[in-house]
């Protein structure tokens, strides 16, 4: 019994003093902690794991054999499983979702397997045999889980990171089936297995995220895993089986720094069974037989090896992710209404889906919870009769399905960890990236769908419930399987203005014949996490520059990215913090030469750029001066008779946002800012003969999706520029002989976002 008494007073101190260390001064001892204790608690964790699978295999294989469903049941679940590949290998790029994010857990394991230190690789150089020299490591606020898996795969897959893409392929195909063969297990009612398994897979929300090889398809696996695996010890009762769980809970912790929050769902409810409290005598739960059960044993395993999150967490309690008006805090209820506003209303925006989500899974969801409370508050009700308690006089032991009170139970014990994201952790589901989050309920989602349908099937004759099942996954996924072109279009990363910026330095990397190379760039670890060289521009000298470019024969390049731009070229509520002064200081030092350039998602562009070590330095962008004159006989166009623009105000000789004309790197000292949609209307009074201008997008900004402009002269059309991108330019030379009104009709082509329309150096010839 004082054995019993140590572990839960060891289990339940371990969080408390990690979390009060940075609050009593000491909060550097976490942060190193942090740093170099994950990686071998987790080699530590894995080896006990494997230890225990070994042993308990036999075990496992005697229990698995009679609960092995029919072929009949599989085949549904592998067709599901076939559905789901073809969409992720035919209809989605891999890609990354939130490049920063995934970029870091990269970092991370190149870091773990080359150093054992859990912190993000933010600037370093890879040696021959392919280890990393990190010479800057620091700390993130992300759980390290993901990349510690990372760094056991490379030894047999390689350091270019690039293999976790098709490897979430795999984890999608296993966690379908562990989802079916969990429900299964835990309700022996394959109907209701299936249609979790098929209803979580048709979510876009959820290929997508397997695509981009995130953090939420790990937990989404490992979720399954564990349920799939407690009913395994829940049946067993061992003190083995109940390590071997805590184990695999610990590490399901290690996904998300809100995850822990959702294994007291796990603990309340086992504490029961292992201290055989439903076993139809609630007096034999005695202090004494609580603390000699394997109940202290599996709260101290997962006490223990739950440090590495609980470190992450302690080291950044406090941290406001966004702050502002987007602050993290104390906002669940206004989330919680936002989520479900979006996840009901799919809208299509030209063609496609605004939002990954499909608003059948979010009310079939609020159907299922509703009818599981019903079922529920009958069955609470009914409890209190004699036939009730003979026949249900415990917890889901053995092959008894589980009660509706403890699904309900265990729903309720899981919900914390969404109250934590909702309202702890910026969960403003209009934020694009945020809608990753989603994920982790999708699991609970997808059974709160089936348990509504298949208590619909009930209905039914029971010779045509298994085709109603079939019919109604074959009607979700038909729907999922008509916006193809949401899933081609990529529409949860073609917003994502770094994601993009990665693909597009990746297809250039791929038409270059392979080098040893080193990038300077804002965020290093985006080139470290695929073992590549790079350092940040800060970190760049002259000296270090020509010992680089020694290093690595001249293959130094400087990559101008998002960071380099100002606030203006990313959506409000992104959290970066621009470095435009940086880049445009570090542009004037060293000389350069452009090697490719592009817009990204017509908001800025992308430059890379080889260093060299001679040569004149001047910014890559640096508009050239026109200097315009003024003809004899000829007048600048002056202001309008009459205009309409639906933003900002016309402007003289300045764009609309009050800075000099820039177009097509060009820049002007005269003419007129305007912005789509809109117009300008002169009175001409037919005194001029000729109308010469350059239109085109002013270059302040990149987030236009085009704009066209339409000369029309006394309801004649006289000059029509088609779509305007940035970068073009249209050369306007019109005849004006007799005309009496001239007007500019400009627009937007669609959203009007950044349509700063110049009309640059309009010269107004006179008839002689």
């Amino acid at each position: 019994m004082a054995d019993g008494i140590l572990k839960v007073f060891f289990a339940l101190a371990i969080p408390l003093i990690i979390y009060a260390i940075p609050n009593l001064g000491q909060k550097q001892l976490i942060a190193n902690l942090d740093l170099k204790l994950p990686f071998w608690l987790y080699l530590l964790q894995f080896a006990i794991g494997l230890g225990l699978a070994i042993n308990l295999a036999k075990d496992f294989k005697l229990w698995i054999k009679p609960n092995i469903p029919s072929l009949k049941s599989i085949i549904p679940v592998g067709v599901v499983a076939a559905l789901a590949l073809f969409v992720s290998l035919m209809w989605i790029e891999p890609r990354h979702r939130v490049q920063s994010d995934e970029s870091i857990f990269l970092s991370i394991a190149q870091n773990m397997y080359a150093n054992q230190i859990a912190g993000s690789c933010d600037e370093g150089e890879f040696a021959a045999n392919g280890y990393l020299d990190c010479q800057k490591s620091v700390h993130n606020f992300k759980t390290k889980g993901e990349s510690f898996l990372y760094a056991m795969g490379m030894p047999l897959l390689g350091h270019d990171l690039r293999w976790t893409f098709p490897v979430h392929i795999f984890l999608l195909l296993a966690t379908i089936f562990l989802l079916f063969f969990a429900v299964r297990a835990w309700t022996a009612n394959d109907n209701l297995a299936f249609l979790t398994a098929a209803i979580f897979a048709a979510q876009p929300t959820t290929l997508f995220q397997f695509r981009s090889a995130s953090v939420e398809p790990l937990y989404t696996f490992l979720f399954a895993l564990s349920i799939f695996l407690w009913k395994w010890t829940w049946e067993k009762n061992t003190i083995k089986h109940w390590i071997f769980l805590g184990l695999v809970l610990a590490f399901f912790a290690q996904t998300r720094q809100e995850t822990v929050f959702c294994l007291g769902a796990f603990v309340v409810i086992s504490f029961f069974r292992m201290t055989d409290f439903f076993a139809g005598q609630p007096r034999r739960a005695t202090p004494t037989k609580i603390l000699t059960s394997s109940f202290p044993t599996f709260l101290l395993v997962i006490s223990v090896f739950c440090i590495p999150v609980l470190l992450t967490i302690s080291y950044y309690q406090g941290y406001n992710f966004q702050g502002g008006e987007f602050a993290a805090h104390g906002h669940f209820f206004g989330n919680l209404q936002q989520a479900w506003n979006i996840s009901v209303n799919t809208p299509l925006e030209k063609g496609l889906l605004k939002n990954p989500f499909l608003s059948s899974f979010s009310i079939l969801t609020a159907g299922g919870i509703i009818l599981l409370i019903i079922f529920a508050a009958r069955e609470f009700k009914n409890k209190k009769t004699e036939s009730y308690k003979s026949k249900n006089s415990q917890l889901s032991t053995l092959n008894s399905q589980l009660s509706y009170i403890s699904i309900l139970a265990f729903f309720l014990l899981y919900f914390p960890q969404v109250f934590m994201i909702l309202n702890n952790v910026s969960g403003d589901m209009t934020i694009e990236i945020n809608q990753r989050y989603t994920l982790i309920v999708f699991p609970a989602m997808a059974f709160f769908c089936a348990f509504f349908i298949d208590k619909a099937s009930l209905l039914l004759p029971k010779e045509n419930r298994l085709f109603f099942v079939l019919a109604c996954a074959g009607i979700l996924w038909g729907n999922t399987l008509r916006y193809n072109d949401s899933f081609e279009k990529n529409i949860m990363y073609n917003r994502n203005h770094l994601t993009t910026e990665e693909a597009e330095i990746h297809k250039w990397l791929k038409k270059e014949p392979e080098k040893n190379r080193i990038f300077v760039y804002a965020r290093p670890w985006h080139f470290i996490g695929y073992g590549m060289n790079a350092i940040h521009y800060n970190s760049l000298t002259s000296q270090k520059l020509s010992e680089l470019l020694q290093k690595y024969n001249g293959e130094v390049y400087y990559v101008k990215g998002l960071d380099c731009w100002d606030s203006q070229t990313y959506h409000k509520k992104a959290v970066e913090r621009r470095i435009a002064t940086v880049c445009d200081s570090f542009e004037q030092i060293y000389p350069m030469d452009m090697v490719f350039n592009t817009v990204i998602t017509n908001n800025y562009r992308l430059v890379v750029a080889k260093l060299k070590e001679q040569g004149s330095a001047s910014q890559l962008f640096a508009p050239q001066e026109v200097n315009a004159e003024l003809p004899e006989n000829a007048q600048w166009l002056g202001f309008p008779s009459e205009h309409k623009q639906e933003w900002g105000s016309l402007q003289m000789d300045k764009s609309v946002t009050g800075k000099p004309f820039t177009i097509a790197k060009k820049r002007y000292k005269k003419g007129l800012g305007s912005h789509a949609n809109g117009f300008l209307r002169y009175n001409l009074e037919g005194k001029y003969q000729r109308l010469t201008a350059v239109i085109g997008l002013d270059e302040d900004e990149f987030c236009s999706n085009g704009v066209q402009v339409r000369v029309v002269g006394d309801g004649s059309l006289l000059a029509d520029t088609q779509k305007l991108i940035h970068g073009a330019e249209y050369q306007l030379d019109i005849p004006l002989s007799g005309v009496n009104q001239l007007v500019f009709e400009m627009d937007g082509l669609g959203e009007i976002n950044c349509d700063h329309v110049d009309i640059a150096v309009p010269i107004l010839f006179s008839i002689l």
